[in-house]
């Protein structure tokens, strides 16, 4: 016979795995947009006489707008709950690719780099989804349930450029246009599940519902409230703690070395490999389908096994030897894929890694400060990443230019790994 508790536990569960699809389907469908840009805005900076560091600096444009609203929305969406941000973000996505269309028909390439900016601003939700997941999961399975996260990447990231390859068949003499339009109509859909289905989970604001779940997850953390005069004191109490930095100097490397070998990817792959349009596409595709099978299959069982920490070792260092096969490998396009493999199991295992490190090592009132700190410091990197790899490709030769981002990261990884040996498999948080 059922207990009541029995009932009840199963209903938390349910409402969990609701909420928790919520997030993946709001990443989900953002990064659907975000991927079907990718690959074609480098060759739209070069039709506007931009050069290849330019064109680079299109995502470092788009960081920067990341990086200035991601602390303030973390921090934000501990004041008045996670789901006003997100239908803030989402809108504002939605007019940033909506511009994005037009862009190519003002012939500036200043006017496409402003309006990547606000679609960068847009784009600081993410440390608002991970405090969510955050919000309603036990700190002992966060880093799985960050892997959602991760899925939504891979999923989005893999729809994303072959939905942008279809949809330039349409208007092959202007493909922006309609990527702008349908990444518009993805983003409505978007707006519309966050508004209508999307529920608060922060504890001070979550229906009655979700109560429960908030408080179960609050109880298995930190569940004390530090009272501190400025979130500048907050943010230094956090830096303070054990590990702390070390982490974030890991998700660091992680997001340098990811987003700035993609964001000149299109370029090396029409340059060192003489690769047309159609073909960038597809091996984007491939990258985003190698990311979903890492997260659905490979990354629960080894954070399960090894946890974080030797996870996010095994992560970074295949990270780094895909983008130093990159360059070694061409023209090889069978063995390109190889390496775009190695580089996104890399980026998929450290991922959730340092999403559920970043988590546990913070206490459970200041989770989105902690989760907007490591995505300020991820906007650094994806500012710098593609700043110095296009500069690097610009003036190194091309392609051989990954040789030098491949051996800084070895060496940077390599440190990281050494900081990290104090972390203790399931270290648990304590007060302050």
């Amino acid at each position: 016979m059922t207990s009541s508790t029995d009932v009840a536990q199963n209903q938390d569960n349910a409402i969990r795995r609701y909420t928790l699809l919520a997030v993946f389907l709001t990443i989900f469908l953002d990064l659907v947009g975000f991927g079907m840009f990718v690959p074609i805005l480098p060759a739209i900076a070069r039709q506007m006489n931009a050069s290849s560091s330019q064109a680079a600096y299109l995502s470092t444009v788009f960081s920067i707008g990341t990086l200035l609203s991601v602390m303030v929305l973390g921090r934000l969406s501990d004041k008045i709950g996670r789901r006003k941000i997100l239908i803030g973000t989402v809108f504002l996505s939605m007019l940033a690719q909506f511009a994005t269309g037009f862009a190519p028909a003002l012939g500036s390439y200043l006017a496409l780099a402003c309006i990547r900016l606000f679609a960068g601003i847009a784009a600081g939700n993410i440390a608002v989804a991970q405090a969510t997941i955050a919000d309603i999961t036990p700190p002992h399975e966060r880093a799985r349930s960050m892997v959602i996260i991760g899925v939504a990447f891979g999923a989005g990231f893999a729809l994303g450029p072959a939905i942008g390859g279809a949809v330039t068949l349409l208007a092959p003499e202007n493909p922006i246009f309609p990527i702008a339009m349908t990444a518009v109509v993805l983003n409505l859909v978007n707006l519309l599940l966050v508004f209508f289905r999307f529920k608060e989970t922060h504890h001070r604001f979550a229906p009655p519902e979700l109560k429960n779940i908030v408080a179960a997850a609050r109880a298995g953390s930190d569940g004390g409230t530090t009272q501190t005069t400025t979130a500048r004191g907050e943010a230094f109490k956090l830096l303070a703690r054990p590990h702390f930095k070390t982490v974030l100097l890991m998700q660091f490397i992680q997001v340098f070395g990811f987003v700035g070998v993609e964001t000149i990817l299109p370029l090396a792959l029409a340059d060192a490999y003489h690769f047309d349009q159609p073909h960038i596409y597809r091996a984007f595709l491939f990258i985003g389908m190698v990311v979903l099978l890492a997260n659905a299959s490979v990354s629960r069982p080894l954070l399960r096994k090894f946890g974080e920490v030797r996870t996010l070792n095994l992560g970074q260092t295949l990270l780094t030897f895909g983008i130093f096969l990159i360059p070694w490998v061409s023209p090889s396009s069978s063995a390109l894929f190889a390496a775009l493999a190695s580089m996104s199991i890399g980026t998929t295992l450290s991922n959730p890694a340092l999403g559920g490190l970043t988590s546990r090592l913070s206490p459970h009132d200041r989770q989105g400060l902690a989760l907007g700190i490591a995505q300020t410091v991820s906007s650094a990197a994806r500012i710098l990443g593609p700043a110095f790899m296009g500069l690097m490709y610009e003036h190194l030769n091309g392609v051989p230019s990954l040789y030098i981002s491949s051996g800084l990261l070895l060496v940077v990884t390599v440190i990281g790994m050494a900081g990290m040996r104090g972390v203790r498999a399931n270290a648990t948080v304590t007060g302050g």
